[in-house]
């Protein structure tokens, strides 16, 4: 009897310590659903935090391998996150190495980069720092951000600065120049000896180059009021050839028009500039031969001027219609940028086409 009280105690004490056992396995179980809920919505907080931001995210491990891609880091290089995780970090930020270590010490400052992506140069702004675990590095992340446009923005600031400062130069020359200019003209047209007529007529010839150089640089720098006119395009390309005899019979180059005459109606002027400029562009691009075509085309009249150069670069290309920039060794940078604002003041379009065997410009009015 003894025996079996002893054994009904063992078993309900056994019996307790199971249940007891069992709640604590239950609140355990709990604690750890709740742990992980907790767990879950602080992932989900932080991808969301992640997605939000404006800035390119990216982590990397001990290997450079990519482990996070945030929503702005794929819009900057144009992926899909799951396209580039566990890609490499120097695939698409074409850096040097693959070492975690030297890569958060070459980027541990703010650095600015250029990459290509699809085809389209985009500046990007980055830094690295460490990720630890117990002050041991596990990997990196980074941080960057596209400024191509700031970039942009910058630059063409820093070229309104300096157009500010010529336009104020070019208006106090422009103004020293003409008055002395108009004298010289008209003594000029007093020379009526025939034995000096070609003295005069190449005086002449320099005089309104010397007044094409004035205006244009006035164009650039000041606005200009489109007036439209109407007139011939045989009568035009005539008055644009006596714009460039000075250049013509200063190079050893032929020279065609191809002309089909017809009336337009725009700033004659301002369609005079832009021509001029390119035309002197090819003449001084070409090796042998300048064509100037005038003809129609879905009822637009196009001016075509091509030379049989060696074709412009592709670094020159991008920059082609930007003030200032030229690699000529007296040029100033602005004719073809004259050519830009003049074309788009009378509501036309100006293209090119180059390669090793030469130029095509075309503007469409």
């Amino acid at each position: 009897m003894k025996n079996t009280e002893q054994l009904e105690a063992i078993f309900q004490a056994v019996l307790k310590t199971s249940k007891d056992l069992e709640k604590s396995y239950n609140e355990l179980k709990e604690k750890f659903n709740l742990l992980e809920i907790k767990l879950e919505n602080n992932r989900r907080y932080l991808e969301n935090i992640l997605k939000s931001i404006n800035t390119g995210v990216c982590s990397v491990d001990l290997d450079c391998m990519i482990t996070t891609f945030n929503r702005e880091a794929c819009s900057v290089f144009e992926v899909e996150e799951e396209d580039v995780k566990s890609k490499k970090l120097n695939e698409l930020f074409k850096i040097d190495t693959d070492n975690v270590y030297e890569l958060i010490e070459k980027f541990s400052n703010q650095t600015k980069m250029s990459i290509e992506i699809n085809g389209k140069e985009k500046k990007i702004s980055m830094s690295a720092s460490p990720i630890t675990d117990n002050e041991d590095i596990v990997g990196a992340v980074i941080i960057f951000s596209d400024i191509t446009r700031l970039e942009e923005l910058e630059e063409e600031n820093r070229r309104k600065e300096k157009l500010a400062v010529i336009g104020q130069m070019a208006a106090s020359i422009a103004h020293d120049i003409k008055n002395p200019l108009a004298s010289i003209e008209l003594l000029v047209s007093l020379l009526g000896d025939d034995s000096k007529k070609d003295i005069a007529d190449n005086i002449m010839i320099s005089i309104k180059r010397i007044n094409n150089i004035i205006n244009n640089t006035l164009l650039f720098t000041k606005t200009v009021i489109y007036r439209p006119e109407h007139f011939n395009t045989g009568a035009f390309m005539d008055d644009v050839e006596l714009e460039v005899y000075a250049h013509l019979k200063s190079r050893i180059v032929k020279f065609e028009k191809r002309v089909k005459r017809f009336d337009i109606v725009t700033d004659k002027n301002l369609l005079k500039s832009a021509v001029v400029n390119l035309i002197v562009n090819a003449l001084d691009a070409a090796r042998s031969r300048v064509v100037v075509s005038v003809y129609k085309k879905n009822d637009k009249a196009v001016f075509e001027i091509a030379d049989d150069g060696f074709g412009i670069d592709s670094q020159t290309a991008k920059h082609i219609f930007e003030p200032f920039y030229t690699k000529k060794k007296n040029g100033t940078g602005l004719g073809l940028s004259i050519v830009s604002k003049a074309v788009k003041i009378i509501n036309g379009k100006v293209e090119f086409e180059t390669s090793k065997d030469g130029t095509v410009f075309r503007i469409w009015v």
